[in-house]
């Protein structure tokens, strides 16, 4: 086995070794631990903080972030988590990093646009509400308003969609019934909101005042910065502005936090700087879009057919700022795509095959950055459909 090095690749290097693996990079995804919440088992053994799933923090491994060049903002960080590792030659190097030293080569003209992504695994052990229900717990109530410097909240926050891949296909073969919560109920007053954030770990109150929606798998949502959401307990693919700003709303559900601790997590996780409720929902919330009632009708998508044939199918999964496909190749079959002028970065959700003579699979090189202007030939080389999930650089919100 060869031996990685922690020395930078030079640009050279960099030219040979692209132009060796035909415009694929691949990689594994970055993983990223949380305190906030649980998941379903899916990405790792996250459904609760015992000993055997915890790492030093306490968090458990609930995100994969994908062709990161985020580090995570955890109350307590860890560097360089959240940023993707890839090995050149031996060299292991971030991506953010690889940008830095061949940017126009990997990215083009796109890098500033550059989204997050990641795969998460919402979940946990079904729990007893404090408004009556059982149910597994989403991810607590918050919103992305922009990042709190100096008492003040520096815009834009961070919009954001979010993807429901199928689990009841291989490796997962789980079925999953769930609600997600976007945006507040009719009604609802500012107020409303100021009461149930001083309820903040003392009992589930801010829950009630989202709307809830069922996630429907191979659906998407768009939720723009300064809507109150609570994403509901279901893996996720999502796609956001490269930033990891935001503000809770609520404490993990069913769960009670003591006066000292709740005191301390309440400036550290909700006002963030701010100086009381009153300056969260004039500075972090959207009112008119978190309380207004058209979110589903402007946000919600179904997927969008853009070609098929016997290999397979193509579809639009993300829309509005936000541009991704799902690829699904048939056993024994090839897509092939013209180049496009933005980089393109994805995951295999289930099956192998071959992008460009590079192997991929689910469960090896899972993960790949395609660069600008590069042809692709993908062939599915395994018995299953491939079924791949894409993302693009940022672009305009033009509700498309």
């Amino acid at each position: 086995m060869k031996s990685i090095s922690n020395s930078a690749p030079s640009l050279e290097e960099i030219r040979d070794w692209v132009s060796e693996k035909r415009g694929i990079l691949t990689t594994s995804s970055a993983r990223v631990y949380r305190e906030s919440y649980f998941g379903n088992n899916i990405i790792a053994q996250n459904d609760s903080p015992t000993p055997s799933k915890i790492d030093g923090r306490g968090y458990v491994l609930v995100e994969l972030w994908i062709m990161s060049m985020v580090e995570a903002d955890n109350p307590v960080s860890m560097p360089g988590e959240g940023l993707t590792k890839i090995v050149v030659n031996g060299k292991e190097i971030s991506l953010a990093r690889l940008r830095v030293l061949a940017g126009d080569l990997l990215f083009g003209e796109y890098g500033s646009r550059w989204p997050l992504t990641k795969v998460l695994d919402i979940g946990g052990n079904r729990i007893d509400t404090s408004f009556g229900s059982i149910e597994t717990p989403p991810i607590p109530v918050h919103v992305h308003g922009g990042i709190v410097a100096d008492g003040k909240v520096l815009k834009p926050g961070k919009s954001e969609a979010y993807f429901f891949p199928p689990i009841n296909i291989p490796p997962y073969n789980k079925n999953i019934s769930a609600k997600t919560r976007i945006g507040l109920k009719p009604g609802v007053t500012q107020e409303d909101v100021k009461t149930r954030l001083q309820e903040f770990g003392k009992n589930d109150s801010m829950y009630t005042l989202l709307n809830e929606f069922d996630i429907l798998p191979e659906t998407s949502w768009t939720v723009p910065a300064g809507v109150l959401h609570a994403p509901g307990p279901y893996i996720t693919f999502e796609i956001q502005l490269a930033q990891d700003d935001y503000n809770l709303a609520s404490w993990r559900l069913g769960e009670r936090l003591e006066d000292t601790e709740r005191s301390r997590r309440y400036q550290e996780l909700v006002l963030r700087g701010l100086k009381d409720e009153g300056e969260y929902i004039e500075q972090i919330l959207d009112w008119p879009l978190t309380s207004g009632q058209s979110l589903e009708a402007t946000y919600f998508h179904k997927p969008k057919l853009i070609k098929s044939g016997k290999w397979g199918k193509r579809y639009q999964i993300f829309f509005d700022q936000f541009y991704g496909e799902s690829w699904e190749i048939l056993p024994g079959q090839t897509m092939s795509l013209s180049a496009k002028e933005v980089p393109q970065a994805g995951i295999v959700w289930s099956g192998e095959g071959e992008m460009n003579g590079n192997q991929i699979s689910r469960d090896s090189h899972g993960e790949f950055l395609c660069i600008p202007n590069t042809e692709l030939s993908l062939s599915n080389t395994g018995p299953l459909p491939l079924l791949i999930y894409t993302v693009e650089p940022i672009r305009e919100n033009d509700h498309s």
